[in-house]
């Protein structure tokens, strides 16, 4: 374990933030992805609501490891923009050794894009997290993309945590 890693887990607010940073840059720039997998529980998962093959909304299960081996080769051989993911808001509630927190995210196609506030996409994800071992680890990530049907609530747009 990389004593770096282990600085950016002691808290809930530092562990969120290390995960949107750790997915973002220009086309072909290689990941950490050794550092990504330290943020998951190795039990953990990460939960999309997305169209299957056949067209239906749903949540589809993934775990990180097959993620990394997936999208990232994605984001290192293939994709043809960059990938920015900057967080809006998060409404985090702690209760002894677990935390729960509902974030805002937007994503971008460019630095440039996200300097203007031009995102692509937004999500909303919920992220369940357990502290252990001496630091906070991703649990399961569960995520909705943003529209009009599903907009994001006002409390979700702004920083808070309750104790």
């Amino acid at each position: 374990m990389k004593k770096e890693y282990l600085e950016k887990v002691q808290t809930i607010d530092d562990l969120i933030t290390a995960f949107y940073a750790c997915l973002g840059g220009e086309p072909g720039e290689k990941r950490d992805w050794e550092f990504m997998q330290f943020l998951f529980h190795p039990q953990g998962m990460k939960i999309g609501y997305e169209f299957d093959i056949n067209k239906n909304f749903r949540p589809q299960w993934i775990h990180p490891n097959d993620y990394i081996e997936r999208i990232g080769y994605w984001f290192n051989n293939t994709r043809e923009t960059a990938f920015y993911e900057r967080e809006v808001g998060r409404v985090v509630e702690t209760y002894a050794n677990i935390g729960h927190a509902f974030s805002h995210c937007q994503a971008f196609h460019s630095k440039e894009d996200m300097a203007n506030n031009k995102p692509y996409k937004q999500d909303v994800k919920s992220i369940q997290l357990a502290y252990y071992q001496d630091r906070w680890w991703i649990v399961n990530m569960f995520w909705h993309g943003v529209t009009d049907e599903y907009p994001v609530p006002d409390r979700y747009k702004k920083f808070q945590q309750f104790p």
